[in-house]
């Protein structure tokens, strides 16, 4: 990540001006299996793209403290702040996570029901 420089709006408050110059990479299978919650995801990509954490909240607008307690695990993620946080760490590991729980999800109780049903008509 690049600082490009500081800005002030109109009314005088000063904004910083951040450039990422790299595209988020993917993160090998090995580690994003063993990431267990969404914040670990957060810190391990923050930590291994040596990122602090000042120029990460600058990058998607928000508080040093949010992030730290998003970082700690006692702020959700939110699912808006996915896209932003892995352009700010240059890691596709925090969305690979998210998908992996995804895939990993058991089906709706709906469908469970449903396909149980079909089950106990064949009988």
């Amino acid at each position: 990540m690049e600082i490009t420089g500081n800005l002030t709006d109109p009314t005088g408050r000063l904004h910083l001006g951040i450039c990422v110059t790299r595209k988020p990479k993917d993160a090998p299978p090995q580690v994003v299996r063993q990431i267990e919650t969404p914040d670990q995801a957060l810190a391990v990509a923050m930590k291994a793209g040596d990122h602090k954490l000042a120029n990460v909240a600058a990058a998607i607008g928000k508080s040093e403290s949010y992030v730290s307690r998003m970082r700690r695990g006692m702020r959700p993620i939110p699912r808006r702040l996915i896209g932003p946080l892995c352009a700010a760490t240059e890691s596709n590991l925090l969305r690979q996570f998210f998908d992996m729980q995804a895939a990993l999800e058991s089906p709706c109780r709906r469908s469970e029901v449903s396909r149980l049903a079909g089950m106990l008509r064949g009988v």
